[in-house]
């Protein structure tokens, strides 16, 4: 008897973990993505675990659904923290894309890559198939949409300073992002920047290591991070919202730098310009490596989301689910994961016939998930950013006492909401 069959569309962080997530429940997984290589902005992302953030990651451990987390924690490359934060670390960037590729390429995920989907194929109202370039058609049970919000040349062009050339996305070489969720008819929510202007500016940029100062880059090296207190002419009260207010206040007043391997990573500055970047002491010769075109602007985000139920199934989709930013205004490498891991057993468990899980709000992902999905229907909620790590959503956990940087009760927790191991469990 053939397994149901579950296609998850986009390979970023969250379509990885939703590929092995579906499965690891026993379903067939067929993973398609546009680009030549998995895990997309995570090859210049690298930070964990900091705040509110190794609350998430302990949990979906303790969920059974930690192997993206372990798979990171085995790459670390610093412990580091910046403005804000404690027990963060820093993943190597240079080998995180093959450590993930391995990671779900063992799961038994038909991975298949440079295979971009432009379409999709209803029937009777439910998804039947997604077309893949000009001919190819991809069959499946339930699908999940984990394609993300970046704009694509089309928005960063309307709604930026037009293709910025991030490593991250290659839309030129590739073409633009597709999502299914919107072709199949769901509405499409975007956020919008303080003046109104849909979508947010990204919010880092990456710089060449070789290019810095070489006393500065060796303290890069040696501390994964450095801090430097901007110019007062520099400081941009304003940059926080442009891209998406999901760091803090203080973080906009240094140019907070990380090692992340590959490159020098310019947290949270993600609007600076070359030219007031060479200002400060140690950046004269800075060469920018992500994206090519700062000058002009940066990758355009949040400019399509898809409104879920608590269980991540897209509201008014039977065999539909949405992980990662697609799933709302979330941002973070953990936030994407755990919304992955949810999303890709939910879709199995729904290819199998049986109902998807809802994860109480006892449990910090349970609440998280939840309360992304009524912000959005919350006038001006649509429009701030929910993290682990910083601002509203961190605030909110500690309130509600489900922040601990104590990792027995953190698992103790899921314990005692009885979802100890659910999302590993087999469904089909």
């Amino acid at each position: 008897m053939n397994r149901p069959r579950v296609v998850v569309v986009g390979a970023g962080f969250a379509g990885c973990a939703a590929a092995i997530s579906a499965a690891k429940a026993g379903a067939e997984v067929i993973l398609l993505e546009r680009m030549d290589f998995v895990v997309a902005s995570g090859i210049r992302a690298g930070r964990m675990n900091y705040n509110g953030k190794l609350v998430a990651a302990e949990e979906a451990k303790a969920l059974g659904a930690g192997d993206m987390f372990e798979a990171l924690e085995s790459i670390k490359l610093h412990d580091t923290n910046i403005v804000d934060e404690v027990n963060g670390y820093v993943y190597n960037a240079i080998i995180v894309e093959p450590t993930v590729r391995r990671l779900v390429e063992g799961a038994g995920v038909d991975m298949r890559l440079v295979n971009r989907v432009t379409d999709v194929i209803r029937e009777d109202g439910r998804l039947k198939a997604v077309k893949v370039g000009r001919k190819g058609a991809v069959e499946g049970d339930v699908f999940v949409d984990s394609s993300g919000n970046a704009g694509g040349i089309d928005i960063c062009t309307r709604y930026g300073g037009g293709c910025a050339m991030c490593v991250t996305h290659r839309c030129p070489t590739f073409g633009d992002r597709v999502s299914i969720a919107t072709k199949a008819g769901a509405p499409e929510f975007v956020r919008r920047r303080p003046d109104g202007t849909p979508g947010t500016i990204d919010a880092a940029l990456s710089l060449h290591k070789t290019s810095l100062d070489p006393v500065l880059r060796a303290r890069l090296e040696r501390d994964g991070v450095v801090t430097i207190p901007l110019p007062p002419e520099l400081i941009d009260t304003e940059r926080l919202y442009r891209i998406g207010g999901i760091r803090s206040q203080r973080q906009m007043e240094s140019l907070n730098v990380v090692d992340i391997g590959i490159t020098a990573k310019c947290v949270g500055n993600g609007s600076i310009l070359p030219s007031e970047l060479r200002k400060i002491p140690g950046f004269e010769n800075a060469i920018i490596d992500n994206p090519m075109g700062v000058g002009k602007g940066n990758r355009i985000n949040w400019v399509s989301m898809a409104r879920c139920e608590a269980d991540l199934r897209v509201r008014g989709f039977a065999n539909l689910f949405a992980a990662g930013q697609k799933a709302g205004p979330l941002g973070g490498i953990a936030e994407v994961i755990v919304t992955g891991v949810l999303a890709g057993h939910n879709a199995a468990r729904a290819a199998a016939g049986k109902e998807p899980v809802t994860l109480p709000r006892s449990i910090a992902i349970g609440d998280f998930v939840a309360f992304v999905g009524e912000m959005m229907d919350v006038p001006g909620g649509l429009n701030r950013g929910y993290a682990f790590g910083h601002q509203a959503f961190f605030e909110r956990l500690k309130k509600n006492g489900l922040y601990t940087t104590d990792v027995s009760a953190i698992h103790r927790r899921v314990k005692d909401a009885g979802m100890t191991g659910v999302l590993a469990k087999k469904v089909v």
